[in-house]
């Protein structure tokens, strides 16, 4: 498949250089990279990520005592030194303890696979957002620029090696879409004179 991009790439280089079309290049990965929404993206995530880590290791530790509580119980109901009916209310109590394991076990579970389940969902729209961000930014751009092809230097082929190999770097457009996206991020504040 890649060498049939690779294939086409060069066909619309060809045409596009005999009927005098004009041509630019992006890296989209840079441009993805050094957007700035990106970065805010990628903050709000792993901040996300670090509550869900948080609140796990609150579980899990909760996990832990009610299973030191669970062991506890079940070695009195054991006991032969205690009398049958004592035995008897701590083995009632050990499967109270059990049960309060599972249920943890289960919550950490549920926590675990809906957590991750958001995170992914929350992650795409977002992804999603900056990608419409750059595509609104390449297409204007092009247009502006009378491009007839806009092509994408960042991707690799099945040997890793860049799928478009040789271009003119005066048709990298990257620092320009890049600029243009970030022109709206917010600037810092200079000392009031």
């Amino acid at each position: 498949m890649k060498k049939i991009l690779t294939f086409l790439a060069v066909c619309f280089c060809v045409a596009a250089a005999a009927a005098e079309l004009r041509i630019a290049v992006v890296d989209l990965d840079r441009i993805f990279r050094e957007y700035y929404k990106s970065r805010i993206a990628e903050d709000f995530l792993n901040q996300q990520a670090e509550a869900a880590r948080i609140y796990m290791g609150q579980l899990n530790t909760r996990l832990e005592a009610a299973r030191a509580d669970a062991r506890k119980l079940g070695t009195n109901a054991l006991n032969p030194a205690l009398s049958d009916s004592d035995r008897k209310k701590a083995a009632d109590a050990a499967d109270a303890a059990l049960a309060k394991v599972k249920s943890i076990e289960t919550e950490i579970s549920l926590y675990t696979n809906e957590r991750m389940r958001e995170l992914r969902r929350v992650e795409q729209e977002k992804r999603n957002e900056i990608i419409a961000d750059i595509q609104k930014e390449i297409q204007r751009r092009a247009a502006a620029g009378n491009y007839a092809f806009v092509f994408d230097c960042s991707g690799r082929s099945t040997n890793n090696l860049p799928s478009l190999l040789v271009y003119p770097k005066k048709n990298d457009i990257s620092d320009a879409v890049i600029r243009e996206l970030n022109r709206s991020a917010a600037k810092p504040q200079t000392g009031a004179k």
